[in-house]
């Protein structure tokens, strides 16, 4: 018997959980998606990678799973 798991509606799960977490708790954070490895910016940056609010991250995310 074969087990298929349909991944699109899991897709980006937790990470959706924490940017909705610090949108609804106001906590002032800032992200980098590169190769599907978030990183939340705490300290300097010193990159060329994209910054993004937790809602501008959000958004991309759900405009992902929707493609």
């Amino acid at each position: 018997m074969d087990l298929k798991i349909d991944y699109t509606n899991m897709k980006y799960k937790t990470i959706k959980w924490v940017l909705k977490n610090h949108i609804k708790n106001g906590v002032k954070s800032l992200w980098t998606w590169k190769d599907n490895n978030f990183t939340c910016i705490y300290q300097n940056y010193a990159s060329t990678d994209k910054i993004y609010t937790p809602e501008n991250l959000l958004k991309k995310l759900e405009d992902e799973v929707q493609v």
